[in-house]
């Protein structure tokens, strides 16, 4: 880490943090954005993210977001201006891509911060190292690369924490969502929610193990929900069809993911977006990993549990296997999955955690 940057914070009366792209990436951060938000009291924080991604940060106190879906490709003078217009004292690019970096040199802000990567660190004048200096492997948790810049600012933030920082009114919620929803208060405890989407073919975990997990944790009388994306519920067909008894989540928006997600005993997920969701709303995690690094995405946490197979060409960063096996989720098996997601149940009773009990009505 460099050392703090000089800023009168004290001064700063309007802010801009641009965190864009991903769901899990954007929920990784928002510790860092509630801590900002919680050192400035005084200030207006503005926060941009994707326009699919705003309804779970618009419920966040203290903090104005502003949606960016950038299909028109000749609205950036437009969005610049927008962003001039706001006439920021601080920016904080979590992004720090060339587009993002050239949206914080040209806001007019005096102060601007961003990771100090090639071609872009020149719209920056407060440059932060990136994963604590190292430059071309992740060794550092990704929430603490965002809790970095705001101690180059000279503030001192707690250490990243898996928390609950995701709340809102159950009112948001869809009428057929409260309905479904309404149907689990019955079922048997624990309630554990399987998530198998993958943005990323080396990602993804072979449907026979995960029927077998589904059928050893519903013996074991578990209620175990598929929680499938969009457009996921015809992939996870062929597991439906070997366990008819498994229940399958409807579509949701994030609100009502959200929702479910808190709902849930344990989530058991591959590497994705959902996972951080689950773990932003306070429920326990089973995280399966091959191509993607643990160490980056995946907190040592008693409750944030990884498994992974250890085969020595994981992690690669690939998004197609280049093995005819693909052996770091092929071998990954149900009684490993398994076997992690009973430790964390237990450790969950043994801390006394409780499920987030909302009124649906």
């Amino acid at each position: 880490m460099s050392r703090s940057t000089h800023i009168p914070l004290s001064s700063v009366r309007r802010v801009l943090i641009i965190r864009r792209r991903a769901l899990g990436d954007a929920l990784v951060s928002l510790p860092a954005v509630l801590a900002l938000r919680d050192a400035l009291p005084h200030a207006a924080l503005d926060l941009v993210v994707d326009r699919a991604l705003t309804p779970l940060f618009s419920d966040q106190d203290g903090i104005n977001v502003i949606p960016w879906d950038g299909r028109d490709r000749w609205s950036t003078p437009r969005w610049i201006q927008r962003l001039r217009r706001r006439r920021y004292d601080l920016v904080l690019d979590y992004l720090s891509t060339p587009q993002t970096a050239m949206w914080t040199a040209l806001s007019g802000a005096r102060w601007r911060v961003g990771f100090d990567l090639r071609w872009r660190s020149w719209a920056y004048n407060v440059r932060v190292p990136r994963y604590g200096g190292e430059r071309t492997e992740l060794r550092q948790f990704a929430g603490e690369s965002f809790v970095d810049p705001l101690r180059v600012l000279g503030l001192d933030p707690e250490p990243w924490q898996p928390q609950l920082c995701l709340e809102f009114s159950a009112d948001v919620l869809g009428t057929s969502y409260r309905e479904w929803i309404s149907s689990l208060v019955d079922r048997s405890r624990p309630h554990v929610g399987i998530v198998l989407s993958a943005t990323w073919p080396a990602k993804a975990w072979p449907l026979r193990e995960a029927a077998v997990l589904v059928r050893e944790l519903m013996g074991e009388g578990a209620t175990v929900i598929l929680l499938p994306g969009p457009g996921e519920k015809g992939l996870l067909q062929p597991l439906i069809d070997e366990v008819p008894e498994v229940l399958c989540a409807p579509s949701t928006d994030l609100r009502e993911l959200s929702d479910l997600m808190s709902r849930l005993d344990l989530l058991v997920s591959t590497d994705s977006g959902p996972r951080h969701l689950a773990a932003a709303v306070g429920v326990p995690t089973v995280t399966l990993y091959g191509p993607t690094d643990p160490t980056g995405w995946n907190q040592e946490h008693p409750l944030h549990v990884a498994v992974r197979t250890g085969e020595t060409c994981s992690p690669c960063d690939l998004n197609t296997c280049p093995l005819a096996d693909h052996p770091c989720m092929t071998q990954l098996t149900a009684k490993s999955v398994g076997e992690a997601v009973r430790a964390v149940l237990d450790r969950r009773q043994a801390l006394g955690e409780t499920t987030v009990d909302r009124n649906i009505s």
